[in-house]
């Protein structure tokens, strides 16, 4: 496993504890098979104990990473789309995403892509701060959710 890979599979551990105080009972999934067995989001979170809004989160070391992975992270069917990346990658000529970028929406309809940032703490520790609140997508998944819940065992649950 390389630096990048190791930093970002420690990233869901700082990003499932920012979205637990986000969300209300969440049911998290890591490298989840989300829509479908053939595809795979970094984290999979469905809202009020598995029955509510579907979240999406796609980690990214850098954030010069994030202009690519956003028009992927748009295909994905969710109420709700976050990506993450490195504080400590943001240089001038690379910004971190704004919440008036126009890579955060889509190119009709409603919705607006969350933007979480990971920061390194003292003591090795990662930290996640939503800097831009997702915004909801249209849609409803209820159907593909009980499908998926049926099928998979969840990283963490909330009763």
């Amino acid at each position: 496993m390389t630096i990048t890979q190791r930093l970002e599979c420690r990233a869901r551990d700082a990003v499932e504890r920012c979205m637990i105080r986000h969300l209300i009972l969440p049911t998290i999934f890591f490298d989840a098979p989300w829509p479908d067995d053939g595809a795979s989001v970094d984290m999979l979170l469905i809202d009020r104990a598995g029955t509510g809004d579907v979240h999406v989160v796609a980690i990214k070391r850098r954030a010069e990473q994030v202009r690519a992975a956003i028009p992927q992270l748009l295909k994905v069917p969710a109420q709700y789309r976050w990506i993450v990346f490195f504080a400590d990658t943001v240089k001038p000529k690379i910004p971190a995403p704004r919440m008036n970028s126009s890579l955060l929406y889509p190119a009709k309809g409603m919705g607006r892509v969350g933007v979480i940032e990971v920061v390194r703490m003292s003591g090795l520790e990662l930290g996640a701060n939503i800097k831009v609140k997702s915004e909801r997508f249209p849609g409803s998944f209820e159907e593909e959710v009980e499908q998926f819940l049926a099928g998979h065992k969840p990283d963490r649950a909330f009763r």
